[in-house]
């Protein structure tokens, strides 16, 4: 009677036992398995905030990957392929849903001329992070959906749940091979927990789960573990194609710590030459730092796909042709790797003179006046021609601010930045230390405007007060740009060109001056017998550019004069500075003169 029993329950379909409840699959993946399967892709997402504006684009994909759970839960009891097939159609019309809430039309997400192509352009010719628009929203929103897809496919369909950790694997990968910065443990570990959980709530047999497991653990460890083993970064790439990349790229955080890193590497290595028209040396901007807002200096984001090619001439913004010194160059890269050009402040035209640089692909950076790419980097031989002008604080803005005209000067030939980019650059962290805003009201306060405001704490800063030194922020803890290690410098009044550009842009604002941080090369001495000077990755530099008004923005160099300054070769801009040529700065579509009046130095 036993055997009997025994039969009958071996003949009896899964989950009959029960009147009134369907019958369960014997291959039907368990709830909880389709409903945490896309979880650790969502988790993994959110190491693209880098490389995303905003987080409306996750908050949409979880929306998406909620809806595809919904769905394969409704059928999870079915044959596999109509699992597939819900899976699919779901991800279609999901796909096509979230482009009508992002109005765009239906099918826009798949056509290149559409929303998807404008999101490629936008991904092609910006740095990371991607400025918002529908587009960007849409495309990342169903690529997190379709990316979910592929985990509910694994975990629900195929079945193989060990392998629903590879989907996140590779979105955690992506984020780091862009910004060369390796996700965030935090994330990584917490991927991994909804992994293991994921795993240990599949119905997989033990001996099989096992070695799975032990997979998809080595992924996560190589998603973490494989930008930190092969950084790439300055002195990876020069070791390996002899260029020196520069310390600002596209997407890449921490500028002024890498431009740090640079001046401290032990092997000088010539990046470029130029030759002036004047003969006269030339600090050299890449590009500007104008955001703090959040308590660290970063670039503005912006959206290349409108911006002027730089084979077409432009008007310098912020520049006042009537006060700035003509600077007229011809440079030729030697060993330097940039998505920047170097170009002299206030740059409006730029001409290629090598077959190896194609100024279609290189972008005008509006208010900043520089110049970018929208892919390739700079190459050993590129040469090219460039007109610029910059304003130097000295003697003869000294002369014309203390005659009381200096607001009276923006005429003719002079475009003021936006209000919204003048707002940017008064932008302060609400937690800024009281100790910064009351050395800036204690140096410069009590004078009559902002140029007097500017020249004070410029001239506080290359006092006895302070001294240059490159490994003291280092050794003491306080080496980077944050608000809390400039408060920490304010005390210690030791360190080198990033803490005093910072300092002294951050207090500016906090006088009411708006303010940005140029990043580029000191002016050089190293001259060869030809008359070009030659720079290397010793002369790296940032310093200060306020916005006075009437004169524009103004350069500034707080930095003390040191030995490494020396041997770069700058001399003070605390030293007089020249009257600027009377000839004005080259409207779009005209010729440059030939000649180019002084530099300040």
């Amino acid at each position: 009677m036993s055997g009997t029993s025994t039969a009958e329950r071996v003949r009896t379909p899964a989950g009959t036992d029960r009147p009134g409840r369907p019958a369960e699959r014997s291959d039907a993946p368990g709830p909880w398995v389709v409903a945490l399967a896309p979880l650790p892709v969502l988790v993994a997402a959110l190491s693209m905030r880098p490389l995303v504006q905003g987080t409306a684009w996750w908050v949409s994909g979880v929306v998406f990957a909620a809806v595809l759970v919904a769905v394969v839960l409704a059928v999870r009891r079915r044959a596999p392929g109509v699992r597939f097939i819900a899976l699919v159609a779901t991800l279609v019309v999901g796909s096509c849903v979230a482009a009508v809430a992002n109005d765009v039309p239906p099918l826009g997400w798949l056509d290149r001329q559409g929303a998807l192509g404008e999101a490629l352009a936008a991904i092609r010719l910006n740095p990371a992070p991607l400025p918002q628009s529908d587009a960007i929203r849409l495309i990342v929103t169903i690529a997190i959906g379709w990316v979910a897809g592929v985990s509910l496919f694994l975990a629900a369909i195929a079945p193989t749940v060990a392998l629903a950790a590879v989907p996140a694997l590779v979105v955690l990968i992506v984020p780091g091979v862009v910004t060369g910065e390796p996700a965030s443990p935090v994330l990584v570990v917490l991927v991994g927990i909804a992994f293991l959980g994921l795993l240990w709530l599949s119905v997989r047999p033990v001996q099989r789960a096992f070695p799975a497991a032990v997979v998809g653990a080595i992924g996560l460890v190589v998603a973490v573990g494989l930008p930190v083993l092969v950084p790439i970064n300055a002195s990876w790439l020069s070791g390996v194609t002899g260029a020196l990349q520069a310390p600002i790229q596209p997407g890449r955080p921490g500028t002024l710590l890498e431009l740090g890193r640079d001046l401290r590497q032990p092997n000088e290595l010539e990046v470029f030459r130029y030759r002036t028209a004047d003969g006269q040396p030339e600090y050299l901007k890449l590009a500007d730092l104008d955001e703090f807002g959040t308590g660290d200096w970063v670039p503005t984001v912006t959206d290349a796909s409108d911006a002027e090619t730089a084979d077409q001439q432009q008007w310098a913004v912020g520049v006042n042709p009537r006060l700035a010194s003509r600077g007229d160059l011809t440079i030729r890269i030697s060993g330097l790797s940039s998505n920047y050009l170097p170009v002299p402040g206030g740059a409006v035209s730029v001409e290629s003179q090598s077959t190896n640089l194609d100024l279609s692909q290189w972008r005008w950076m509006g208010d900043s006046n520089t110049v970018r790419s929208t892919g390739p980097v700079t190459q050993r031989g590129s040469t090219y021609q460039v007109f610029g002008a910059s304003t130097w604080s000295g003697e003869y803005l000294d002369a014309i601010a203390a005659s009381g005209i200096l607001g009276r000067t923006d005429g003719r030939g002079f475009t003021a930045p936006s209000d919204a980019q003048l707002r940017t650059d008064l932008a302060l962290p609400e937690d800024l230390p009281r100790d910064i805003r009351a050395a800036a009201q204690r140096v410069a306060g009590g004078l009559p405007n902002d140029y007097a405001r500017a020249r004070a704490l410029e001239q506080w800063f290359r006092s006895d007060l302070f001294t240059y030194s490159e490994t003291a922020p280092v050794e003491q803890g306080y080496d980077g740009d944050s608000m809390d290690v400039i408060d920490t410098f304010l005390r210690v009044r030791q360190g080198y060109c990033v803490h005093f550009a910072s300092s002294m842009a951050v207090m500016a604002r906090t006088l009411g001056i708006p303010s940005r941080i140029a990043v580029g090369y000191r002016a050089s001495s190293d001259q060869t017998e030809d008359g070009e000077y030659t720079v290397s990755n010793r002369q790296l530099h940032s310093w200060p550019e306020l916005y006075i008004r009437g004169a524009g923005w103004v350069s500034f160099e707080p930095t003390p004069s040191s030995d490494a300054a020396a041997q770069a070769g700058t001399e003070s801009s605390a030293t007089a500075a020249p009257a600027p040529s009377e000839t004005p700065l080259p409207a779009p579509g005209e010729t440059a003169p030939a000649e180019a009046s002084p530099t300040p130095t």
